[in-house]
């Protein structure tokens, strides 16, 4: 595939490294091409230099926590790439185990702890400001994505065709990075969105701009379709800017529809299946924190108007 470096196997299983070669050479045939970019990436640089050192049948546990410990002790890994590089290896190792029947050294090792990274949502006044602050080509993009919670790639993926403004559907089938068109993520991401009355409204302005049955809903000013990296170094940091908003990337628009959907009261299983997860279980631990707020209220009120209709002299 483009942009596919493919490892070659050797005629002969000398290494470890030379297994990993050949494990990866008869796998990755079944996997996306970015995922195949990933795990070559992962391979050439931390796994084939480590495993050139080891025999085929060698490599033991102390071997691999001692690699672990020294690739991130000495930088050449920060904890959560060290997570990603244990994983490629556990695997190639499993198939060894499997072949061979030495067993896995990575099987069940503890992923070492690392900080998720920073859910920042938007409350919905925020996101009124940034659309009203877009450039005109953008505004919509910015809007359907922070009521959707559409990645980055599903979002620049999308075409008319994906479109049923009839019946009220977005049908997430494919996403664009790279430059391409790929598949979404996973088979969750693959669904079909109802649209509320915004989004509607907001797609139906949109096909004013750039409707053709097979074109992008998104497209730059030159019509061509957007590319996440442009948008977020210049047209997403100016937005922020105008808006007076400290910076957070664009994916926080997809925790923004999340915080927005739960405060509003939808279901979590339907959030869960609008954003494309595999369940709702990490939905309200993830979002819980930012519900209060998110809409622009001030939480609590509620509860205080129903006890004031309360005639408290009954109860003296």
């Amino acid at each position: 595939m483009d942009n596919v470096v493919v490892l070659h196997p050797a005629a002969r299983a000398d290494t470890l490294a030379d297994f990993a070669e050949t494990w990866f050479d008869q796998v990755s045939i079944g996997w996306r091409d970015t995922t195949q970019r990933r795990v070559d990436s992962i391979l050439r640089c931390h796994v084939l230099p480590e495993f050139q050192r080891h025999d085929a049948d060698g490599f033991d546990r102390a071997a691999m926590m001692a690699w672990r410990a020294k690739l991130v002790r000495e930088g050449l890994c920060t904890p959560n790439r060290a997570n990603a590089v244990m994983q490629v290896a556990s695997q190639c190792l499993g198939e060894r185990e499997r072949q061979r029947g030495i067993v896995n050294p990575c099987r069940d090792l503890r992923r070492l702890s690392v900080r998720r990274p920073a859910i920042q949502p938007f409350s919905l006044p925020e996101l009124r400001r940034l659309v009203d602050v877009a450039p005109p080509h953008l505004a919509e993009y910015v809007w359907i994505r922070g009521l959707t919670g559409l990645r980055s790639g599903e979002a620049n993926g999308l075409r008319w065709d994906c479109v049923d403004l009839a019946a009220g559907t977005l049908d997430i089938r494919r996403a664009r990075s790279d430059g391409r068109d790929r598949l979404p993520k996973n088979e969750f991401s693959e669904r079909l969105i109802p649209l509320g009355t915004s989004v509607t409204q907001a797609l139906q302005r949109q096909w004013q701009r750039t409707g053709s049955p097979d074109g992008y809903i998104f497209q730059t000013l030159r019509g061509a379709p957007l590319d996440i990296q442009n948008f977020a170094r210049r047209d997403w940091r100016r937005m922020l800017a105008a808006a007076d908003l400290t910076y957070r990337c664009p994916e926080q628009l997809r925790h923004t529809a999340a915080t927005l959907m739960l405060a509003a009261g939808e279901a979590p299983t339907f959030v869960s299946h609008v954003l494309g997860h595999a369940d709702c279980r990490m939905l309200l631990s993830a979002y819980a924190r930012f519900m209060p707020g998110a809409l622009g209220r001030i939480d609590g009120r509620a509860l205080e108007r129903a006890v004031a209709g309360i005639d408290m002299a009954r109860f003296q």
